[in-house]
């Protein structure tokens, strides 16, 4: 009996569990604006961006999405960089980018960040990326401390043969 329940054991643990799905690829994004609290993206609730390219590379569970393009350029003059890096669980995707780009108000100096969280059904990614900032602390920083700029986005890859 003893036997039965520690092979019952093994066998749950090793079959369930989150192994990594395969999300690389070259998707096509498109994005709208959700929420503007922090001024990072410097657009407006509603507004939409398309034909984004994003590269993920992915080795086991760690992740890498390169945006690519005018956007990438962009992504960077504000954050320092374009890649987002982080981990794969199941189908989830969960990358950021720590900025690198510095910025000051006052006393207040501060860095902007992103976070991209994302699900991959089949070959459709759908999700979200949250833009911070990390401050110093100071009172000069404000909503700083707190703010949130978020988009939604979808994308596509081409289909796995």
């Amino acid at each position: 009996m003893l036997k039965k329940a520690l092979f019952l054991i093994l066998f749950v643990s090793t079959c369930g569990g989150d192994s990594p799905a395969d999300l690389s690829g070259t998707y096509t994004l498109s994005l709208t604006v959700q929420q503007v609290d922090c001024q990072i993206l410097g657009s407006a609730v509603g507004e939409t961006s398309s034909g984004v390219e994003m590269v993920v590379t992915q080795t086991g569970s760690e992740a890498e999405a390169q945006v690519q393009g005018a956007a990438g350029l962009l992504l960077a003059l504000a954050m320092g960089g374009a890649r987002f890096t982080g981990t794969v669980a199941g189908s989830s995707l969960d990358v950021s980018i720590e900025g690198t780009m510095p910025g000051s108000s006052g006393t207040c100096a501060f860095t902007r960040n992103a976070r991209m969280q994302a699900n991959l059904s089949g070959d459709v990614l759908t999700g979200t990326v949250t833009y911070s900032y990390a401050t110093n602390g100071t009172a000069d920083c404000g909503s700083r401390d707190t703010c949130k700029d978020i988009q939604k986005f979808n994308g596509t890859r081409p289909p796995r043969l």
